[in-house]
């Protein structure tokens, strides 16, 4: 079966805080911002904020355990395509500062990491990308709880390690549901973001009592969704 089952018919996969913003005003004009943006012949309020060569700048940013890791997104939504349910269901990113960016279904995304910093970097300056007169990847004019009320999803699962242990009846009984995971490297949700998110009565969600990566966190959800879908592939 390549298309999805009556059991699961939709699947909206929505990643959260993700780690994916251009350098702040406040640090363009340290050093390690500038040699950066000197090397890549671009202005240093157009480029994204990176920790691994950006370390120096980010010393003393607030919350910087949680940015500057636009890696993290990329690999997870490198899964997503790669796998058949890209094909069929709806990609949003949260970024932390707020963003809500949307993914076409089917969307093949490069896949070295540099050519997806100069998309993204593309993306936040132009608000759209698009190829033969379609919208590929989109920032939408929304926030978090309005993209929730318009998708309006049979449940909302929160992946985090702080939630239920989740067995096999969870998964096997979606219907529509969307499906939140964080997409930065350290720390937790922010209070803000889950007081917004229980207005949608989500259920929180653990894979197991020990603190994941998100890419684990995707690829695992990946494969359980798979075989719950009956979509051709899908082992867990």
């Amino acid at each position: 079966m390549n298309v999805m089952s009556e059991i699961l018919s939709k699947v909206t996969f929505i990643f959260l805080e993700a780690s994916l913003e251009l350098v702040p005003e406040s640090m363009r004009n340290h050093p390690a911002i500038l040699k950066d943006a000197e090397r890549r012949k671009k202005d240093p309020a157009k480029i994204l904020l990176d920790d691994s060569k950006h370390h120096s700048a980010m010393k003393n940013f607030e919350n910087r355990t949680k940015r500057g890791r636009p890696d993290i997104i990329h690999m997870c939504l490198l899964s997503i395509f790669d796998s058949p349910l890209g094909e069929h269901s709806d990609v949003f990113v949260h970024t932390i500062d707020g963003k809500i960016i949307r993914f076409s279904k089917g969307l093949r995304l490069p896949r070295n990491y540099n050519r997806f910093v100069g998309l993204m970097e593309q993306l936040l300056a132009e608000k759209r990308i698009e190829s033969s007169g379609r919208i590929l990847i989109k920032i939408e004019d929304l926030y978090l709880d309005e993209l929730l009320t318009e998708i309006d999803p049979s449940d909302t699962i929160l992946l985090t390690e702080n939630g239920d242990l989740a067995g096999e009846e969870v998964w096997s009984s979606l219907k529509s549901p969307a499906i939140l995971i964080g997409a930065f490297p350290h720390g937790d949700f922010d209070d803000k973001l889950i007081k917004i998110l229980k207005k949608f009565n989500p259920k929180f969600v653990s894979l197991g009592r020990r603190s994941f990566t998100s890419l684990y966190v995707t690829n695992k959800v990946i494969c359980l969704l798979e075989r719950f879908s009956g979509i051709v592939g899908g082992i867990v």
